[in-house]
């Protein structure tokens, strides 16, 4: 089956807001299909001047917000692909870590073993900056941690990922992910990084004023 050529513009913003360089910022749009899941937008903002870098994924087909859930158990597990936007929680149930949204969350399109990298590199810097504050406690719990995401990565050990996202714009895909939508209280719960929910009745009052 042959795949869709991908679609890559590039689009000059004009000025940087964070060092001002003129004309320097510009953002490249990057459209591709992912099977199963439909068309997904990766765009990344950079400023050539002073390097800054602000990623984020669209999905731009409608979706409904939605809970994913998949059980790493071998393998192949790991190769599950993570789609994941600025609005999009990642939960690593067994290691008790929780990647929620903020302002300057980053959107990717991944697989678990990536994001059980990323994960294992924000630890180790953790562990160094506990190593220096001699917080022995902090570095054994660190290191727990890291030992266990070993254990996933050679299958010895399982971990349920779970993604939630309350615009659909996240997802996990693969053979062994089940999904379903989420509740209004699980979507009240939820962070929503940069953007802001809003309500049919609010844009309705809005609208009449």
């Amino acid at each position: 089956m042959n795949e869709e050529k991908p679609n890559i513009q590039e689009i000059r913003l004009g000025d940087c807001p964070i060092c001002g360089g003129k004309n320097t910022l510009k953002v490249i749009q990057y459209i591709h299909d992912i099977p199963y899941f439909g068309k997904v937008m990766e765009s990344t903002i950079i400023c050539e001047k002073c390097g800054y870098r602000s990623a984020d994924v669209m999905i731009l087909e409608e979706k409904e917000p939605k809970l994913y859930t998949v059980k790493v158990e071998e393998e192949k597990d790991l190769f599950t692909r993570v789609v994941r936007s600025k609005s999009g929680t990642i939960e690593l149930e067994e290691l008790g870590i929780k990647i929620e949204p903020g302002p300057a969350s980053q959107g990717f399109v991944s697989n678990v073993e990536g994001v059980l990298e990323r994960v294992r590199e924000t630890l180790l810097m953790a562990r160094n900056f506990k190593e220096q504050e001699n917080d022995k406690e902090a570095v054994k719990k660190i290191d727990e941690l890291l030992e266990y995401i070993e254990d996933v990565k050679e299958g010895r050990k399982p971990l349920t990922v779970k993604v939630l996202d309350p615009f659909g714009n996240s997802a996990l895909i693969g053979e062994k992910v089940k999904s379903r939508l989420l509740t209004k209280e699980e979507i009240k719960k939820l962070s929503t990084g940069p953007y802001v929910i809003i309500e049919p009745e609010e844009l309705e009052n809005e609208e009449a004023k």
